[in-house]
């Protein structure tokens, strides 16, 4: 078994594919993403998280308007489901009336069905939302198969796309707080990422790794 203690409060089991992540407090976008997430546990939806809030989750200090879930396509009637179970937890539907059947699957049928991505919110807050979409591309179903369990607290479990993948990614967008992204996930899980396969998604999506240093100097 191979173990890699990253920080005071995160182990890495690579072997296991799983992060333990221990916080002396939850924020308001934890709790929400927790949340949301623990509904498609239940539901057996295979997803992944990506984007900006998984450094957040691992305590880089920044604020996101956005919570990005990816999942598997589902039919229709999961959709409705897994909405109507949504409501009862607190969640509203952007594009519909996450109340009625009739709206979710007009959503279901208006956005996702054709490739679109829709949003939720939680309560009466307006930020962060969720984004929410279905995987279309390779790459998204590769971030789904390959995603890596955080256990956060002991209790709350949450996916998300492989480290190697994120970094290259938010390498490949470019902008100052991607780069800063990218860089803060390489610092804190350099020892134990594949630095075989971070250079090959470098390669894939045609970035230089050299960009880290370059980004990370620039504070």
């Amino acid at each position: 078994m191979t173990v890699f203690v990253i920080s005071d409060n995160i182990a890495f089991d690579v072997d296991r594919g799983t992060i333990f992540l221990e916080k002396s407090s939850l924020s308001e976008d934890d709790r929400i993403a927790m949340l949301f997430a623990e509904t498609l546990n239940e539901l057996g939806v295979r997803y992944s998280v990506i984007a900006g809030y998984v450094a957040i989750l691992f305590g880089r200090a920044r604020r996101s308007d956005d919570i990005d879930f990816i999942t598997y396509p589902l039919a229709e009637d999961e959709f409705l489901k897994f909405c109507l179970l949504l409501r009862d937890r607190g969640f509203k539907l952007v594009q519909g009336d996450i109340g009625s059947e009739s709206s979710i699957r007009k959503v279901y049928e208006g956005y996702l069905e054709r490739g679109f991505s829709i949003r939720f919110t939680y309560g009466d807050l307006i930020l962060p939302n969720i984004w929410f979409k279905t995987a279309r591309s390779p790459l998204q179903y590769y971030g789904i198969d390959n995603s890596l369990t955080v256990i956060v607290n002991k209790k709350h479990l949450i996916k998300i796309a492989p480290l190697e993948l994120q970094i290259a990614y938010k390498l490949y967008l470019e902008s100052e707080k991607d780069l800063g992204d990218a860089v803060f996930l390489y610092t804190l899980f350099r020892q134990a990422l594949n630095h075989q396969e971070l250079h090959k998604w470098l390669s894939t999506l045609g970035v230089d790794i050299s960009m880290l240093e370059v980004a990370g100097s620039g504070g």
